[in-house]
């Protein structure tokens, strides 16, 4: 039975976090009995060029999360350029566009679902949203709409929520009870990542930003009120690897996405690549499974 709001906001304000956690765990391997948790490798490219010519070579898709060099001001030219570089690469698909791509999708529902079509006529096969608690119905109607449509023209979604922006608990769950109706209604998401705001300087943080604790209660509650979403998903760039960890004893079953060029290669100031993520899995007590970017998990493993 589903969580109601009163229940989830009481387990964000509870200080009983272990009980919390086995119980996001107990539905986690209810949803997914086997004893995996998945990932995705993906390349690195900041541009759509380097993006399409990385995911040929490795048949797979092209990240637009990662990509800084799309056309925000045109739906048309983005069209155009997603369909050229298809039409030279045609085995590669287009993962996760973000949201801020198509304008201010709001205000033409109509315009923006034969965009959705025509996009996806292009490779584009799912897309990416980001939910600000902070920011209240303002933003979730319009995502809302959005996702609909983004449904209606056979498009997956990703969403991620961000915590730690002076956010309060009621908002959170207000944003979660969002993505619970727009799942029931549309079916169209496939994972929810849980993220954290962080202030640009140290000088800025406030007591406001989410801790550790705040976020593996968050990614609890989401589990347990998202029982309609299929996936929870976290990484270590969120809170680093210990608490990736623990993470994924609190609900969530995929362990993000790590670009190719880190596969078992350290790089200073960061972590070990997919040699070091693929025994934080097993030491949390699953076995890690590569995945793709509709969370198709790969034979080989």
């Amino acid at each position: 039975m589903a969580w109601d709001i009163a229940t989830a906001l009481d387990a964000l304000g509870s200080r009983d976090l272990l009980d919390l956690g086995v119980s996001a765990n107990q539905l986690r391997l209810h949803l997914h009995p086997e004893p995996v948790v998945t990932y995705e490798l993906c390349g690195r490219a900041s541009s759509l060029e380097e993006g399409a010519r990385e995911a040929a070579s490795h048949t797979a898709a092209v990240d637009l999360e990662r990509v800084r060099d799309i056309d925000h001001n045109s739906l048309d030219a983005l069209k155009a350029t997603l369909a050229a570089h298809r039409d030279r690469f045609p085995e590669i698909t287009f993962q996760r566009l973000p949201v801020s791509a198509l304008g201010p999708f709001g205000e033409n529902p109509l315009v923006v679902a034969g965009a959705l079509r025509d996009l996806r006529a292009t490779g584009v096969r799912s897309l990416s949203a980001n939910f600000f608690p902070a920011l209240g119905h303002r933003q979730n109607d319009q995502l809302r709409a959005l996702l609909r449509a983004a449904a209606d023209s056979g498009l997956s979604v990703a969403a991620s929520v961000t915590i730690g922006n002076s956010e309060t608990f009621e908002q959170r769950i207000d944003t979660l009870k969002t993505l619970r109706d727009l799942q029931q209604d549309s079916h169209a998401l496939h994972v929810a990542l849980i993220r954290v705001h962080h202030a640009a300087s140290a000088e800025a943080r406030r007591e406001e930003e989410a801790t550790a604790v705040d976020y593996l209660k968050t990614l609890a509650v989401t589990r347990l009120f998202l029982d309609n979403v299929e996936h929870i998903q976290t990484d270590w760039s969120v809170m680093g690897p210990k608490v990736l960890e623990l993470a994924l004893r609190f609900g969530a079953d995929d362990a993000g996405t790590i670009p190719w060029s880190q596969s078992g290669s350290p790089e200073p100031s960061h972590h070990g690549g997919e040699s070091e993520l693929r025994r934080i899995i097993r030491d949390a007590g699953f076995r890690p499974v590569q995945r793709d970017a509709l969370f198709r998990q790969s034979v080989l493993h």
